[in-house]
Formats: structure tokens, C-alpha cells, sequence
């Protein structure tokens, strides 16, 4: 939750300039680092790139209000589903793996 908050932030050009002057990128570094949760790795991944990436041109100072064409909008939505399905996969071959692990030997 706390890593969404952070992202509706950088929401505006004050918001990603105050976030980026407290050197949250550090410490997202470090999490990332650390963090074994695919829903949190995620989560940290796009906070990271909205911090790293160019700042958006004029016009687009506030993402929340920024019109996106309805193909663009259906592709990333495309692949929200994908990165979704890609990381549930990971979940189940951790817990398949976790579950082998616990299981006594014969």
C-alpha cells in the first residue's frame, strides 16, 4: 500500500520532483533488492521506472488527467494481463518448490 501511495505522488510534476529529492529511489533500490513478494516486486519495479524516466513533456503534468487513446489504453491493459499471468505463474512454481522442499524424504 505504501509503495501505491508513493505512486500516486509522482501523479504530478511536484509530487515526482518532491519524491525524487527525498532519495526514495535508494531506498527502493534497496527493497527490491531484498523483497521476494511478486506483487510487491511489481509494484516496486514501476515506482522505479517512473523515477528513473524522462520527465513527461508539457501537457502531461498531471498523469492522473492525461487522455489515452483506446487501443493504447487496450494494449497496456493487455499487458497488465500478462505481467499478471507471468507473476501468478512464479507464485505457483515458489509454493510447488517451497511444498517439495517440506515434504519429508522416502
Amino acid at each position: 500500500m505504501l509503495l501505491e501511495a508513493i505512486m500516486l505522488l509522482t501523479a504530478t510534476k511536484a509530487g515526482r520532483h518532491a519524491v525524487r529529492e527525498k532519495g526514495t529511489y535508494l531506498v527502493l533500490r534497496e527493497l527490491h533488492r531484498w523483497e521476494r513478494e511478486p506483487d510487491v516486486l511489481a509494484a516496486c519495479e514501476k515506482l522505479i521506472q517512473v523515477l528513473i524516466g524522462d520527465e513527461p513533456g508539457p501537457g502531461m503534468e498531471n498523469l492522473l488527467e492525461v487522455s489515452i487513446p483506446e487501443d493504447v489504453e487496450q494494449q497496456l491493459q493487455c499487458l497488465d494481463r500478462e505481467e499478471e499471468e507471468r507473476w501468478q505463474r512464479e507464485r505457483e512454481e515458489r509454493r510447488e518448490a517451497q511444498e517439495q522442499h517440506e515434504e519429508p524424504s522416502r
